[in-house]
């Protein structure tokens, strides 16, 4: 008995002191206590440390690492040409900042579509990127028409890998779509499917859903019927939550953003008025100044070193 008890004790010591000490962030169970409890969830994106930092520091619920990363961080056209590797580099670096908020991922375009067990290679890979990594999210259409997005969903949630979908306006799928256009409001039939795909979605185990641009009315009717949380961006107030490009909300791009955005700052702005005094301070040389802004050596050593390259 004192032998087991002495065996336990140390296997516990062992235990302990070989746990590491994770700070804390939000788990999937804190945010459905938060919607249980009837308060709207927040949440944004970011694309690196910084952007990362800024959304933890503000407490925000979720942190989305959009695809959207392709158009307002890497310049390119369209949400379409990333690959999976720029993507993985900056899940990575969001990552790396700490605080609360719960880290989704997308599945950018080409790393599901060609095959299901690719698919869940590739989503496996990303939520082994980091343990903050708390959940994929996926663009999938009508339930009738994108039959493959559905399955490819109900895979990943049967494998207990949390999924956030994206149903509305899903910016991967945007030729197929006619461009960039209010979802849920052209015919009864284009109603019902969003209204029937987000509830098979909920059905096959998703544990939120992100609804884009579709009515206020239809969005807030799919979040009445729903038990899981809804995070809307454009799609009114009557979500269980809202999500905003950093860039569009913070204004890092200028002041052109969509019709739904409330911009609350304009970093260019400031941006670019910081530094065009950087770049008048160092034409007039008021910037290095000789006493804030510079490092000192001793005066001997100064006149040793003087005295030993006049002898040279």
């Amino acid at each position: 008995m004192n032998i087991a008890k002495r065996s336990l004790g140390a296997f516990s010591k062992r235990f302990y002191s070989s746990s590491k000490i994770v700070p804390k962030h939000n788990t999937i169970q804190d945010i459905r206590d938060k919607y249980n409890a009837g308060t709207p969830l927040s949440m944004c994106t970011a694309y690196d440390f910084i952007t990362a930092t800024w959304v933890n520091k503000a407490n925000c619920d979720l942190l989305l690492v959009g695809d959207s990363l392709a158009m307002t961080s890497l310049g390119y056209d369209s949400t379409i040409t990333l690959s999976l590797d720029e993507f993985k580099y900056h899940v990575s670096s969001v990552c790396r900042a700490e605080g609360p908020s719960l880290v989704v991922a997308d599945m950018p375009f080409g790393t599901f579509e060609s095959d299901i067990s690719d698919g869940l290679k590739n989503a496996i890979d990303i939520m082994k990127l980091h343990s903050k990594v708390t959940s994929i999210k996926v663009e999938v259409g009508s339930y009738i028409k994108d039959k493959y997005a559905m399955r490819f969903i109900q895979e990943l949630c049967s494998r207990g890998i949390p999924v956030m979908a994206h149903i509305g306006l899903t910016p991967q799928k945007v030729h197929s779509l006619g461009g960039y256009k209010v979802q849920g409001n052209k015919s009864l039939l284009q109603m019902q499917e969003l209204f029937e795909t987000a509830k098979q979605l909920q059905k096959i185990g998703c544990w939120s859903i992100v609804i884009e641009c579709v009515p206020h009315k239809m969005a807030q009717f799919i979040t009445s019927k729903l038990s899981i949380p809804t995070i809307g961006i454009g799609a009114g107030n009557g979500t269980s939550g809202q999500v905003l490009v950093i860039s569009d909300l913070l204004g890092m791009q200028g002041e052109s953003v969509p019709k739904f955005v409330k911009q609350t700052v304009n970093i260019r702005d400031i941006a670019t008025k910081g530094l065009k005094e950087y770049i008048t301070s160092v034409e007039d040389r008021t910037f290095p100044e000789k006493d804030s802004h510079t490092f000192k050596v001793k005066d001997d050593l100064w006149n040793e070193f003087l005295s030993s390259t006049n002898h040279k």
